[in-house]
């Protein structure tokens, strides 16, 4: 499954505003797919949420990851939720991923958005 940029921003503002069920309540996304967004997440330190793998019981044999609770946001979520929701340093950030392709680095892609707000700021 490829990241979706737009879906991690998106579960971001959920979960400041205080939506913690956000695998149930994203329009036009699986579960599945927000989960492992979720577990992606979590890997690179955006956000504090428990998952389990566990065993698909409708299968018996694949294993499926389950959400055990959110907690919120990390201030390294905080950090990029704030610089994607500048909307030209993220319009910036989608440009260069549609021409790089979708295998730019999230690292990167934080560091381009502040790059880009700290030139508008005249910090740089």
């Amino acid at each position: 499954m490829e990241r979706d940029m737009e879906l991690v921003k998106e579960i971001l503002a959920q979960l400041r505003d205080g939506n913690y069920h956000v695998e149930e309540e994203i329009d036009g996304h699986s579960e599945e797919k927000i989960i492992y967004h979720l577990k992606i997440m979590e890997e690179n330190d955006l956000v504090d949420v428990n998952l389990s793998e566990v065993i698909n019981t409708r299968t018996g044999k694949e294993k499926e990851w389950m959400v055990g609770a959110v907690g919120g946001l990390t201030w390294k979520g905080h950090e990029f939720l704030d610089a994607a929701e500048h909307s030209s340093a993220w319009q910036q950030a989608k440009d260069f991923v549609r021409e790089q392709g979708s295998n730019v680095p999230f690292a990167v892609l934080q560091k381009m958005m502040m790059a880009y707000i700290k030139q508008e700021a005249g910090l740089s």
